[in-house]
């Protein structure tokens, strides 16, 4: 109840504060529940785990494409970027072996959550850290590549949407394989700046258009898609 709190400042609907209720009553009921008593201590473990290990990492929302960007102060600066991933390594790596040793002192279960965390960065650390920078001419750093992918999944996740709310289908697994790889870039045209250097305005696109296929271009290879 006191993250249902938190998660619903105030002031509150009408609607917010009849659910608030109607969780109240429900939450009273697992307490009731015995068979339940262990699971919540358990679950609770976990979930804290999960969140030192979130913030060891520095991963929150704002890096998300509809998170809030003023918590992210380091994204339009390269060079800071760059920094703040080093000492992110750095520390998970403190991290890492901080768990390793207490993982070894208490002799947990491997089904506790600092084994399971251990195990995962045994196997995935090497794929965590060394991400590529762009530099310029002078050797500046203009551009970190993302160390997540969740750009590209909440990318798709929409254009799905999308596809779902225009065909009115559920199922979209032939639709999404006929559509050309093209497709994806259609989401640029709300760039002005895509727009500008691709036809100076969206009323020039037809014409953009048909000067492609009025003038000869070297062939080149089709733009394909990867699929899993």
């Amino acid at each position: 109840m006191q993250r249902a709190e938190r998660w619903l400042p105030l002031p509150r609907s009408h609607v917010e504060r009849r659910v608030l209720k109607q969780l109240s009553h429900v939450i009273a009921r697992l307490d009731e529940a015995q068979r339940l008593s262990w699971v919540a201590p358990k679950l609770e473990r976990g979930w804290q785990a999960f969140c030192e290990l979130r913030d060891i990492l520095r991963l929150s929302d704002a890096e998300l494409p509809r998170g809030d960007r003023r918590y992210l102060s380091t994204r339009d600066f390269p060079e800071m970027k760059m920094v703040r991933l080093a000492d992110v390594e750095r520390t998970t790596i403190d991290y890492r072996e901080q768990i390793r040793k207490q993982v070894a002192d208490t002799a947990s279960i491997c089904s506790s959550p600092e084994t399971i965390i251990l195990n995962y960065l045994d196997r995935y650390a090497n794929h965590l850290f060394g991400h590529p920078a762009r530099r310029n001419e002078n050797g500046r750093i203009i551009a970190v590549v993302e160390r997540t992918n969740n750009v590209a999944e909440h990318f798709f996740g929409t254009d799905k949407q999308r596809l779902r709310h225009r065909l009115g289908q559920a199922n979209l697994g032939r639709d999404l394989e006929d559509q050309p790889a093209q497709a994806a870039l259609v989401s640029n045209l709300r760039h002005p700046d895509y727009v500008g250097l691709l036809s100076g305005s969206l009323e020039n696109l037809p014409t953009a258009f048909a000067k492609l296929d009025q003038e000869q271009y070297p062939e080149v290879s089709p733009l394909l898609r990867l699929l899993s």
